[in-house]
């Protein structure tokens, strides 16, 4: 059966995913053992990852600036982000329960699973859509796609179902850009040492993001 076809129809029918990879679940075996979906699900064959766009030109006015009186679009943001989220949740969770409905076990994972005593999750939709295929992480610690750069939020099903997989993106979308790590106002983004990908201090950032009310410059700034 050709459960990617499948998939692939209920996305587009719903309307709410720009983009979905699968993953074979071989591609998580260098995370601890804590983080792979075989934890969350032990005969776990495939992760599909969704992904939906953020309107880039919501992501452009965002601005850390607070000035009495000035025009604030983070609520229309943040209410744009609201829908696009559901829309994500309400598909991932068609696909899992199609994938049930053809006897797979299947879980949808929602949108957001950090811990936030650690600032991590107990799963990476970032890494899965790198396994997927979907893009890299650039050194903003975003994942970067190559048609909506980092505006994007993902979501993923693992499942029970042997799914064709989607090959890796090996594009490098930094190279020697800067720019996230230059506009940082918080200096939670450094220049990845040799062996890294990315250089951040996600406490850092979380800390300058909750007493500022918000910031994301390292996505709004992205030239991709």
């Amino acid at each position: 059966m050709n459960f990617k076809k499948n998939i692939e129809d209920i996305c587009t029918r719903l309307d709410g995913v720009d983009l979905f990879g699968v993953a074979p679940i071989e591609r998580f075996l260098d995370l601890p053992e804590n983080k792979r979906p075989t934890n969350l699900l032990p005969d776990a064959k495939s992760v599909i990852v969704l992904a939906s766009q953020v309107f880039k030109i919501l992501t452009d006015k965002l601005s850390v600036s607070n000035k009495v009186g000035e025009i604030s679009y983070r609520d229309i943001y943040n209410a744009h982000n609201e829908t696009v989220i559901n829309d994500l949740r309400q598909t991932g969770y068609r696909v899992a329960r199609y994938l049930t409905n053809k006897g797979f076990t299947s879980i949808n994972l929602g949108q957001d699973l950090t811990d936030y005593r650690t600032i991590s999750s107990i799963f990476s939709f970032k890494y899965a859509a790198v396994a997927a295929g979907l893009g890299v992480i650039g050194k903003n610690g975003l994942l970067i796609t190559p048609i909506y750069g980092p505006r994007i939020k993902l979501t993923a099903v693992i499942t029970e179902a042997p799914i064709e997989p989607d090959a890796v993106n090996a594009e490098d979308p930094c190279q020697d850009c800067n720019i996230c790590i230059k506009v940082c106002p918080s200096g939670a983004l450094k220049e990845p040492e040799q062996d890294q990908r990315v250089n951040h201090n996600r406490f850092v950032c979380n800390s300058y993001y909750t007493a500022s009310g918000g910031c994301g410059l390292c996505m709004s700034r992205c030239p991709r």
